[in-house]
């Protein structure tokens, strides 16, 4: 039987902690190593997003799960999409 993925919402609050904590340190990797690729925009793009995430983190309340589950998915799709290219053709 497949398992059903959950929403933030769903989550307890320490799942979604870790869920958040993984995609922020997933994008500080990515933008470490575009600095030292010389990408200075995907480096900032990438902590932009992380920065971003951090501050829906550190808001406890539920208040803001809807932002905080469209920068998660905006950051999931950001390090495929950029970690893929990032040794073939970094942008400048």
């Amino acid at each position: 039987m497949p398992i059903m993925p959950k929403t933030l919402m769903e989550m307890p609050s320490n799942e979604r902690t870790g869920m958040l904590t993984v995609v922020v340190e997933a994008l500080r990797a990515l933008a470490e190593e575009a600095v030292d690729e010389g990408n200075a925009r995907l480096a900032a793009n990438a902590v932009s997003i992380a920065y971003s995430i951090v501050g829906c983190r550190a808001d406890r309340s539920d208040e803001h799960l809807g932002a905080a589950g469209m920068l998660l998915e905006q950051g999931i799709q950001f390090i495929h999409a950029q970690g893929a290219g990032l040794k073939q053709s970094p942008l400048q």
